[in-house]
């Protein structure tokens, strides 16, 4: 917290107290406080700047901007005000008051010196200079903002809900006290208050605004809530059942009145800053919204009493408040803004009009007629004639008789603006309005500027997108016409005819649901349809360019409502396929494509040189229907013909599938999933999958398969994964073969022959050939070194192309500087020419490394020494000064060439991946963090391991212990490796003559090899070799994520086990209801959520202590127990749940195993006594533990929040995990829609991953699985939490399955009763609408051709008119299905397939029935496919069998069965233990928990040794036996350990007992030895090659200079407090970190008496500290934890506090404010008590007529200051002493609020009263760390009876102040000499040390 000085103080008030300008829309008047964070817009409207800050002084309470926006004043619980300046972003004031002053009269004005009731509420002035505050004590101030002080206090008799200035008057304010209603009063002495009348609850009031005559209405003053209108002249008051009333305030007079429907009380009123629109928040379901027009004519003003009745009466009923004539401006209008107004035409309000026609005024015209909400029957009733003609008057007369002569009192509406149209009363035929009504109710409330338009009605049939998720962008931006105008599902209603600028004016004030006047209709007409032509051009070229400026684009694109959105919507083609295109398009040659992916899926160009996963799927994958027999064969052929690779028909038969399968995919616009279920004979060879997946036999006598199985297509999808690299590569190479083009161009054009073409030529053979983009990569490599200028040139060329086209984006990012290298700079000047002398080309040096030839041998050795041939380029032209300069120059080029050749880098990069190695080493803080079972254990130490024979994830392993600082790391070639490369190189290279000549040029060349390959071109090619091998683990780890998420996906629901005499219905047809259980430690409590068949909510409930461990003696925690299991009881008995699933989670740990014991006591019982509430299916409820991970994210999911917004977070919780046992993909798609599901942890490894590829982990296990499961469409539209699943249906995704969500709820019913009326369903093309030329809203299919052959056999019709609807045949097989089923039930196929639908359904299901499954499996299929095929129909022999497959079980169960869990399982979710944290052999650290001494027989001999009880942190009991403990003889326990200690010990062979929930230890010495870890070690690592057990130097840190051993003695247990005073340190640690601190802060520790205790270190001075303690109440939950928790109540000197919040609220901050006020004081002196008696007798001798005084802090009693005085001319210094308290200062048994009163008593009675009976002692002096001392006397004194304490007098200022010593008794009540003192202990017997006797020693 930054202090702010009081000049930057007084400007910022200065500021906020001017008037406020009109500022644009965006700035600082759109700053907003939303939800605990401030929003302030600047003029970008879409620049947010979030601001999170926090207060110092506790919870805040309330909080208010001031006008500008930049001061918030927040009251907190502590009864502070702190303002906040969001410039300095610190707290600039906090207003308390600290004056102690008297009024007065009949209340009380600024009592005492600090408000410790909460602030309720806070409110600014409008001048920004004063603040007013209500607090809950009834007290309301009014602040001096600069001065910070308090200028007026009032109490009331209870609490102030609200309290505010008024804006008429400032010197009135408005309050709402909590037992009477709400009032105005006056802020000043007088406190004049006026109560505010409401309308009589038994009176009824329309639910519209309505004219309340005020005579005759008595105002009921019940309690309310009030708020002042803008001007002030009106308030708004709350009153009975639901009543809005609006009175007057200078008559209290009754206005108008609303009945707000639906509502009962009214909780809060608000207006907005406009004061035009005001929100009604009530006890409802509904916010209610009204307009306030106070600038509105008032009718009865003029006229007689009766007339006013008659016009009130006659008023039009309305949902707007419309109050009388405003005669003051507003005094935030500037000067600016009345000169602008007057200058605009004045435009009145209708009735306005009316009476200036009725008046036969002229000199004005009247605007167009505007349509109206509501027609006046006066209106129709009125005619043309009829009235007598008067004087004309002006407009200015009339002016003048409305508002006054003055300008300056105008109102403060704009004169332009035109009056807001008013609502029209609800018609029961108009069901537009009623449905529109409800959801727009907010349209109008947030401020809008001058000239802003008014906002529209948002209709909620939008496609795909629901009214509540476009309410976001509402909030922020406000104005719905835009929404309206571009994503509006009907055609909207023009204005009436009129010029452009009135069409302009209408089109921005249009409204729907608006009527034209009377005759109007025909003539409205056709301006519509002009202004919805223009409309549609807008929209027709996308959206238009004001979108940006009203929305937020991130929320446009977050909803899917852009034009590309639309786009998708519409086109009939896949969702994903159109938001993935394959790069570049179809493939131009599928057959050379699906060639290259054949390659890659079998090992070409990879790293290891072995077939991926898919490929080896292809090589050892089992096929459906294979037996083990034939896969085996089939493996062993393999092997024996082809050298373990395919054999080359099969082979063929791949590729051919391949290429079969890109053209279905990107030319006819197949989704993977359609290809692999329906069109499966077309792509054979590629199903091949694992073991698991693969449906096996038994089949049956028939040879008909009868199990099915899900499948996960890995071949296909690494199929479309290399198909869519081959599409990026493919479009690199083009790119890369045009840029090469284009430099041959531009050499042709410098000269024809350039002598480069030629390998420009050879460049672009090499690109055109390339395979790899490590290929493209050495291309890339040639070309940008030996043709950088000319690259440079084309770049310039481009970017100034795209400059020209006005892309300065694409302008900026195909600019390529120029940076010249040493390679350009040494060619620049010549030295290329001297490479013939140097050696052999780089392209014949890369021809001779790979066919192994030798050097060159028929080259001539040159005639000159390589001096000679350097020094013609040595001279100042070249800059080189000497011939060896040039000849290292050379050596650089040529080192330069040989390192881009692409020759020379594809044979090295060979080499490399062949036979580079992998070091790892563990660093110090690896080697204490990776044992034996630690995850990474695997690679703590390897030695030269090859790349290419790391498996799996092993190298994505390697990298993450890497990074996170456990290893080091070294991938290299080893130096021998390097050395055979470099001779190999040097072979090729070195002339093979050996004179002077021939070795002075190898020389040179032997550099070039050494610095081109060794220093250069080896290391590069081992870093790409890692990023090759990090991208192949990536794809593991991707596929590791991927089978731990299949485990959670690929699990069908949980079925009942029914009951034989209901064998008939199948577990599959009974409808689930499932009771959900989520444990909660009390807040939240446990809570129980019954759902049903549909996974809806039912009912819930929640039992706070049914899941504890009730302790055995019984006793209330007993009894609430057993009324949660009753309570519990009475729920399952009314709900007859089927199953009760249980959240395990290490979260709950022990206690969901307590929740499910309880809840298996309920069903016992249930079983028991009440056995018809089980379900009649089954013969008991289950009880099963659920894996929490998925559950507990899915409650806190975006979806689910906004489905159970009402609910707690416990509920939504409950609910998500019966959903998960019901239906397990549908709870992940909802995840992996809203992108929470990518926080799961799958694997240890998925961090290496991004977070594109965990969410195609989740895309492609949801596609596999929701297609293959399918979708009920029906219940999906039915039940919003399973729409989530069609997004993952073939063809669809978020946005086409949105639209066709909407398309079915838009259609009759909102369900369809046939696949094929999918295609028939309307609905729209997108939110845009721009497919009609007249701008309307096309209806179109949602489902195209395309899309719905992808989709139909997913989605399943349930009970759908044709049989086959509702299984997974396609609706393409439906002919061919029917011809199976005619030919099995010897149907005649002809008449069958003319018949009608009725009889075709009854053909189906006899087929459907298993009794004729028999004459279904006996059809031969193959010769049906024959013949079909005969037909030119193609090969579909697994269709067909999928076929019949499905009708004797349409839509059949694929997935794995629902199982319990294993021990070990359930294990692990309790504990969170896993095979790495707790196995055999780990070493651990546990707290003991309780010794177990041996038992005694009955002789007395002990039977076993006894063990030791601890605690492991996960909540696991752990067993060490007494043997256990030492390698040494123990013959007691408690010799060795105790309670609450912590030791390590390890995991014993076969110590873990799963079913006890408990490890066995061992803490021997020799069991934890290095020894013992390395025989673990290598007993676990002993078979992994290239692992070293010989520790390396560097891996234990070095050993750190020993440090003085401190004298701080621990002496404490540590807590785990969550608090901000809270730290773990003794006593002594305490006070040094306080020693730099101020007076009076405070820490708060671990007591050293135990962890029932709490201590509490003061800084009582500079050089003492005090210590007290708080003693702890009972501690929250069960375990070995929960004692090291806070406990509750906490009790400090015998007051109870809930908490350490308000201990330090109540107790700590008002007793550390009286300290330092002590030590403020005038009188305060420092140093001992010595000391202080020398200055004050020092005073004395100065002045001997003076009696001096001081106080100090007693040196001798910690906690106490001393009072000195010298009382008589003997010069004797008297000593008392007195005492800081939360209430004020104790002295002589009384408590005074301030020092000042104190010593004023004091001075009045110097000596105490004579009527105590013993003189008072000091108290003993405390050890350090113990209890104050002065703690003693006042403990004592505290614990006597309590009967009439406080006295009557307590708070009252003592009599004496005013003259008189009192007797004591008047203040000490119980202890004023009626009862003997020290009877109760008090005070101690004996002065204390150093004190004078007793006789002459003053009490304290």
């Amino acid at each position: 917290r930054r202090a702010t000085p009081q000049a930057e103080m007084d400007r910022w008030i200065e500021e906020a107290s001017r008037v406020r300008q009109p500022t644009p829309r965006g700035e600082d008047e759109n700053a907003s406080g939303v939800g605990g964070a401030s929003f302030r817009v600047s003029e970008n409207l879409h620049a947010l700047e979030v601001l999170e800050e926090s207060l110092q002084r506790g919870r805040a309470t309330c909080a208010a901007f001031n006008r500008q926006g930049t001061l918030l004043a927040a009251g907190t619980a502590a009864g502070v005000v702190e303002i906040w300046d969001f410039e300095t972003r610190a707290v600039a004031r906090e207003l308390y008051d600290a004056r102690a002053t008297m009024a007065s009269g009949r209340e009380t004005v600024a009592l005492d010196a600090s408000t410790t009731a909460a602030v309720l509420s806070v409110h600014w002035s409008n001048d920004g200079k004063k603040l007013i505050s209500s607090c809950a004590d009834g007290s309301v101030s009014v602040w001096d903002v600069r001065e910070n002080d308090v200028v007026f206090k009032a109490v009331f008799d209870a609490p102030l809900h609200d309290a505010r200035f008024s804006p008429l008057n400032p010197r009135v304010a408005l309050a709402a006290p909590s037992d009477d209603g709400p009032m105005t009063f006056a802020l000043t002495r007088g406190r004049r208050r006026a109560p505010l009348p409401t309308m009589p609850g038994d009176i009824d009031v329309p639910s519209l605004v309505c004219r309340i005559p005020s005579a005759g209405v008595l105002g009921n003053t019940t309690p309310g809530h009030a708020v002042f209108s803008k001007t002030g002249k009106h308030a708004f008051v709350a009153g009975a059942r639901g009543v809005v009333t609006v009175v007057e305030t200078a008559t209290a007079d009754i206005v108008q009145a609303c009945k707000v429907p639906d509502a009962a009380l009214i909780k809060r009123l608000e207006l907005s800053n406009c004061g035009k629109h005001m929100l009604v928040l009530s006890n409802g379901r509904t916010v209610a919204s009204y307009d306030v027009d106070e600038t509105a004519n008032d009718e009865q003003a003029n006229g007689d009493d009766e007339s006013r009745k008659q016009q009130t009466t006659e008023a039009p009923v309305v949902n707007a408040f419309a109050l009388g004539a405003d005669d003051d401006d507003d005094e935030e209008d500037t000067a600016a803004k009345k000169k602008k107004r007057k200058a605009q035409a004045l435009e009145l309000d209708e009735d306005d009009y009316d009476l200036l026609e009725d008046n036969q005024v002229t000199g004005f015209r009247r605007p167009k007629e505007k349509k109206k909400r509501l027609q006046k029957a006066a209106d129709r009733e009125k005619g043309a004639s009829g009235k007598e003609k008067q004087k004309p008057k002006t407009v200015r007369d009339v002016e003048r008789d409305l508002f006054g002569d003055d300008d300056d009192d105008a109102p403060e509406a704009d004169a332009t603006e035109k009056p807001k149209p008013e609502t029209a009363p609800v018609d029961e035929g108009d069901a537009d309005l009623e449905a529109s009504d409800s959801e727009d109710e907010f349209a109008d409330f947030i401020e809008r500027e001058e000239g802003e338009k008014p906002r529209r009605k948002l209709k909620s049939s939008m496609t795909g997108v629901r009214s509540e998720q476009l309410q976001d962008a509402v909030d922020i931006f406000g104005d719905l016409g835009e929404l309206q105008e571009l994503f509006a599902r009907r055609n909207v209603r023009a204005a009436d005819e009129g010029d452009d600028e009135e069409d302009e004016e209408e089109e921005e004030e249009e409204d729907d649901f608006i009527a034209p006047e009377v005759g109007d209709e025909e003539a409205a007409a056709k301006p519509r349809r002009r202004r919805k032509g223009k409309r549609a051009a807008g929209l027709g070229g996308g959206l238009p360019a004001k979108w940006q400026s009203v929305f937020e684009p991130s929320i446009v694109r977050e909803q899917m409502l852009t034009a590309a959105d639309d786009a998708v919507r519409r086109e009939d083609w896949p969702e994903r396929l159109q938001l993935s295109p394959r790069p570049g398009g179809a493939p131009e040659d599928a057959q050379a494509v699906a060639t290259w992916i054949f390659d890659r899926m079998m090992g070409v160009g990879s790293v290891r040189d072995l077939p991926t996963f898919g490929g080896d799927l292809l090589l050892n994958g089992w096929n459906d229907d294979e037996s083990n027999e034939d896969h085996e064969a089939r493996v062993r052929y393999r092997e024996q013909t082809s050298g373990g690779m395919l054999p080359k028909e099969e082979a063929d038969a791949v590729v051919a599938a391949i290429g079969d399968l890109l053209q279905m995919v990107h030319v006819e616009g197949s989704e993977m999933p359609y290809v692999a279920q329906h069109l499966k004979d077309r792509v054979a060879p590629l199903l091949r999958g694992r073991r698991d997946d693969s449906r096996p036999p038994p089949r049956d006598a028939s040879g008909a398969v009868l199990e099915r199985r899900v499948h996960r297509r890995d071949v296909l999808h690494e199929v479309l994964e290399w198909d869519e690299r081959h599409a990026r590569m493919t479009r690199r190479r083009k790119t890369m073969v045009a840029k090469i083009d284009a430099v041959s161009t531009l050499l042709e054009r410098e000269r024809a022959d350039h002598p480069d073409l030629p390998v420009t030529a050879a460049l672009a053979n090499a690109a055109a050939d390339a395979e790899t983009d490590e290929a493209l990569d050495d291309v890339d490599a040639k070309l940008a070194l030996r043709f950088d200028e000319q690259l440079v040139a084309l770049s310039e060329r481009e970017a100034a192309a795209a400059a020209a086209r006005g892309d300065a984006k694409a302008a900026e990012r195909t600019l390529r500087p120029l940076n010249r290298t040493q390679y350009a700079h040494h060619v620049k000047k010549g030295l290329r020419d001297l490479l013939p002398l140097y050696g052999a080309s780089p392209e014949s040096l890369a021809e001779r490394l790979v066919s192994y030839r030798g050097g060159e041998e028929e080259s001539a050795v040159p005639d000159m020494s390589p001096e000679e041939a350097a020094s013609v380029y040595v001279g100042p032209e070249t800059g080189y000064e000497t011939a060896e300069h040039v000849l290292k120059a050379l050596t650089h080029v040529a080192a330069a060439e040989i390192s881009a050749e692409p020759g020379v880098r594809a044979w090295l990069r060979g080499v490399v991946r062949r036979k580079a190695c992998v070091w790892t080493q563990p660093t110090p803080a690896g080697t204490e963090a990776i044992d034996p079972f630690h995850p990474l254990a695997g690679v703590k130490r390897l030695q030269e391991k090859p790349v290419c024979d790391f498996d799996g994830s092993e190298f994505a392993a390697t990298l993450k212990a890497h990074r996170e600082g456990l290893i080091k790391l070294r991938i290299a070639l080893p130096d021998r490796v390097v050395d055979e490369i470099v001779a190999d190189a040097e072979a090729a290279y070195l002339l093979e003559q050996s004179t002077p000549l021939a070795d002075a040029w190898n020389a040179l060349r032997r550099e070039a090899i050494k610095r081109g390959i060794r220093q250069h071109l080896v290391k590069a090619l081992t870093r790409e070799a890692a990023i090759a091998m990090e991208r192949e683990a990536r794809v593991h780890v991707r596929r590791e994520c991927g089978e731990a998420l299949w485990r959670r996906v690929a699990v069908a629901p949980w079925r009942p086990e029914v009951r034989e005499d209901h064998a008939d219905v199948g577990d599959a047809s009974v409808d689930v209801r499932v009771l959900a259980a989520v444990w909660g430690p009390g807040d939240p409590p446990s809570t129980f959520a019954m759902l049903d068949a549909d996974g809806e909510l039912v009912d819930f409930l929640q039992c706070p202590n049914i899941a504890t461990r009730a302790p055995k003696s019984g006793g209330a925690a007993v009894a609430r127990q057993q009324a949660d299991l009753d309570r519990l009881l009475k729920f399952m008995i009314e709900h007859r749940p089927h199953v009760v699933c249980v959240a395990a989670s290490a979260a709950a740990g022990n206690n969901a195993r307590l929740l499910k014991e309880a809840v298996a006591m309920v069903v016992g019982r249930i079983v028991e006594d009440h056995a018809r509430a089980i379900p009649e299916e089954v013969d008991t409820i289950k009880v099963h533990f659920v894996d929490d991970v998925v559950p507990a994210l899915a409650g806190q999911c975006a979806a689910l929040r906004s489905e159970f917004v009402e609910h707690s977070h416990a509920v939504r919780h409950a609910v998500a995990l019966g959903r998960y046992v019901r239906d397990p993909p549908g709870v992940i798609a909802q995840l992996a829609s809203g992108g929470e599901a990518r926080s799961m942890t799958l694997s240890p490894l998925q961090d290496c991953l991004t977070e594109e590829e965990k969410a195609s982990v989740f895309q492609r296990a949801l596609v596999d699985v929701v297609n293959q499961i399918g979708v009920d469409v029906n219940a999906a539209v039915a039940h919003p939490w399973r729409q989530f699943g069609l997004r993952y249906v073939c063809g669809l995704g978020p946005r086409k399955a949105g639209a066709l969500v909407a398309a079915i709820r838009a259609g009759d019913g909102g369900a369809v009763e046939s696949r094929a009326e999918l295609l028939r369903v309307d609905g729209v093309t997108g939110v845009n609408g721009d497919d009609d030329d007249d701008g309307g809203a096309a209806s179109r299919n949602p489902l195209g051709p395309v899309v719905f052959r992808n989709a139909a056999a997913s989605l399943m019709i349930a009970d759908a008119d044709d049989a086959l609807d509702a299984t997974r045949v396609h609706p393409a097989e439906y002919a061919r299905c029917l011809e199976i089923v005619a030919n099995a039930l010897e149907y005649d196929y002809e008449q069958l397939k003319v018949a009608s639908a009725s009889v075709r359904r009854k053909a189906f299901e006899r087929a459907m029935d298993p009794e004729n499954w028999d004459k279904l499996a006996v059809l031969d299929l193959r010769a049906y496919a024959e013949y079909l095929a005969q037909q030119g129909q193609g090969w579909t022999l697994q269709t067909l069998r999928e076929t019949r497959v499905e009708l004797r079980a349409p839509y059949g169960e694929l997935r794995e069965p629902w199982r319990e869990h294993t021990p070990w399982e359930e294990f692990t979710l309790l504990t969170g233990e896993t095979a790495h944290t707790l196995c055999p052999g780990k070493i651990v650290h546990a707290t003991v928990k309780r010794l177990v001494p041996p038992r005694r027989d009955l002789d007395g001999s002990e039977i076993g040794t006894g063990h030791v009880v601890v605690a492991l942190d996960s909540g696991v009991t752990g067993i060490v036996a007494k043997e256990d403990l030492s390698d040494r003889v123990v013959e007691r326990l408690e010799h060795k350990v105790g309670v609450g200690q912590v030791i390590a010990g390890r995991v014993k062979p076969n110590g873990l007992d799963l079913e006890a929930n408990a490890v066995h230890l061992s803490c021997k010495g020799s069991a934890l030895s290095a020894e013992e870890s390395a025989r673990w070690e290598l007993q676990a690592w002993q078979h992994k090659r290239y692992y070293s057990f010989t520790p390396l130097d560097g891996e234990k840190p070095k050993p750190k200079p020993r440090k003085k051993k401190q004298n701080e003695n621990r002496g404490f247990i540590a807590r785990n407090i969550d608090h901000p005073l809270f730290q773990n340190v003794s006593f002594q640690g305490a006070q040094k970190f306080l020693l730099g601190k101020d007076i009076g802060e405070v820490v708060l520790r671990p007591s050293s008496k135990g962890v029932a205790m709490l201590s509490m270190t003061l800084k009582f001075s500079n050089d003492s500290y005090v210590h007290y303690d708080i003693k702890e109440g009972a501690k929250p939950g069960v375990g070995h934890t929960a004692n090291l928790a806070l406990g509750s109540p906490l009790t400090l000197e015998g007051a109870e506090y809930e908490d350490l919040d308000e201990v330090y609220a109540r107790h700590i901050e008002p007793m550390v404010k009286h300290i330092r006020a002590a030590h403020a004081h005038r009188k305060f002196r420092l140093g001992d008590k010595r000391e202080v008696d020398l200055r004050l007798k020092a005073e004395m001798n100065r002045a001997p007529n003076t009696r001096p005084y001081a106080i100090s802090v007693s040196k001798e009693h910690e906690g106490v200051f001393c009072l000195s005085a010298i009382l008589s001319k003997t010069g004797n210094v008297h000593h008392e002493y007195f005492a800081c308290k939360p209430e004020g200062f104790r002295f002589r048994r009384m408590e005074f609020p301030t020092v000042e009163r104190m010593l004023s008593y004091f001075k009045v009675n110097p000596k105490p009263a004579p009527q105590a009976a013993r003189p008072a002692a000091a108290p003993p002096q405390a050890p350090m760390g113990a209890a104050p001392a002065y703690a003693a006397p006042y403990d004592a004194y505290a614990q006597a009876p309590m009967g009439n304490y406080p006295p009557a007098q307590y708070g009252q200022p003592p009599p004496g102040y005013y003259g008189g010593a009192p007797p004591v008794q008047a203040y000490g009540g119980y202890y004023g000499g009626q009862t003997p003192m020290g009877a109760h202990g008090y005070p101690p017997q004996g002065p204390p040390p150093g004190q004078p006797p007793t006789q002459y020693q003053q009490r304290y």
